[in-house]
């Protein structure tokens, strides 16, 4: 073979038996059979290396991948950055789909940072959540994104009670004291006889 060896994908298995064993029916049933088969596990193989690439890939490969790999909370509007992630830990929030750590996952990916409280842990109503996060910018315009995002992560028979966004800053603040006296009498008690 000329240029670079043989590979996996095109190998012919029939051509590799030896003089004597190509009169065997089976065998060479069987080589036919791995002539099938080879090139498709060749190809599943070489997606592997597709994992040890993430941070390489394009927006239209992450896009391809997370339709691949299925993931229910990807959005195609966020940035390459998120979605990379997004990619990554699909396993994982998957493998913990509607629980705690999974929704703060997602939150965290998407908005930075993030956590919820579980009605147990405010002493709210049984079933209910909050989330908590310092990101201004889950707010109204961000809202329909992530009620959609947080509904294919949570559980299902979970309600989410609110959303707090909580701010911090620097703020300058002064504070003063005056004294005035007005003036100053005395009373003298006494007894009348």
């Amino acid at each position: 073979m000329s240029g670079g060896g043989m590979k996996l994908s095109t190998l012919d298995f029939v051509r590799l038996l030896p003089q004597f064993m190509r009169d065997d029916l089976a065998v060479k049933g069987l080589a036919q059979g791995l002539n099938e088969l080879i090139p498709v596990l060749d190809g599943r193989a070489q997606l592997l290396t597709t994992w040890d690439h993430i941070d390489e890939l394009g927006e239209a490969e992450l896009d391809a991948l997370a339709w691949e790999l299925n993931i229910l909370w990807y959005d195609k509007g966020a940035n390459i950055e998120t979605k990379r992630q997004l990619v990554k830990d699909s396993d994982n929030v998957y493998r913990h789909l509607g629980t705690k750590w999974a929704v703060e996952n997602v939150i965290q990916t998407y908005f930075g940072d993030g956590y919820i409280t579980e009605w147990f842990e405010y002493n709210g109503e049984p079933g209910y959540f909050r989330v908590y996060s310092t990101n201004p910018t889950l707010s109204e315009e961000r809202l329909n994104e992530f009620m959609n995002i947080l509904d294919k992560v949570k559980r299902h028979s979970s309600k989410l009670e609110g959303i707090y966004i909580t701010l911090t800053g620097r703020m300058p603040l002064a504070a003063g004291m005056a004294y005035h006296e007005y003036g100053k009498d005395t009373y003298r008690l006494g007894a009348a006889l």
